[in-house]
């Protein structure tokens, strides 16, 4: 099994890269300098993409014998253990109850992609936008789904499979996070607002 481990030596020099080559365009070019909270909010986003990658990906099955293993004759690629049905996951409520590991695979769908939609608009203004927000969350939820059936169709074993309710939760997840950044955006410029009016009735 190939672990993500592997991967964290990585982003830590792609990080420091990325440092390395914001001081190079602020010395040789004057450009203006990532601000502190930038700089917080891109370190967040490898930790969080790392442990998203961990999650649904990893461990990956590259050993010849163990993926032998693991293949069954039964298998039907892009139909065995594939759920293609929107809103499915009623049917498990249904049938199950509100039982833990329903609660726990619906609730871990929802806050998946939920740091998609609270960090990337404090990164990229343009995706201050409730529209653009919800196809890059719908956009990396597929890549993950997609991802996830190509393993299992290459080690023909329902390994990781294809969700079409994963894809739902996850991008309302991704909504659900810019809610909580519009909310605490405006909170914020509230309280800023209130400081500074207080700060120049002080000074007065």
């Amino acid at each position: 099994m190939l672990d993500s481990a592997f991967l964290l030596p990585y982003l830590m020099v792609l990080y420091f890269c990325f440092i390395f080559y914001r001081l190079i365009r602020r010395v040789l070019y004057k450009k203006s300098r990532l601000s502190i909270h930038k700089h917080i909010v891109i370190f967040c986003l490898l930790v969080y993409f790392f442990n998203l990658i961990s999650v649904t990906l990893f461990p990956m099955p590259i050993d010849a014998d163990l993926i032998k293993d693991m293949k069954y004759d039964s298998y039907i690629p892009f139909v065995s253990g594939n759920n293609f049905i929107p809103f499915y996951f009623f049917v498990d409520v249904y049938h199950e109850g509100l039982q833990y590991y329903v609660i726990r695979s619906i609730g871990g769908n929802l806050i998946l992609l939920l740091p998609v939609g609270l960090l990337f608009p404090l990164l990229f203004k343009k995706l201050n936008n409730v529209k653009r927000i919800l196809l890059t969350g719908f956009f990396i939820s597929l890549f993950i789904e997609l991802a996830q059936l190509s393993i299992s169709v290459y080690i023909r074993s329902v390994y990781r499979s294809f969700d079409v309710d994963d894809l739902f939760l996850n991008t309302l997840g991704t909504v659900i996070g810019y809610w909580l950044f519009f909310i605490l955006s405006m909170f914020y410029k509230r309280v800023t607002y209130r400081f500074k009016s207080n700060t120049s009735i002080n000074i007065e």
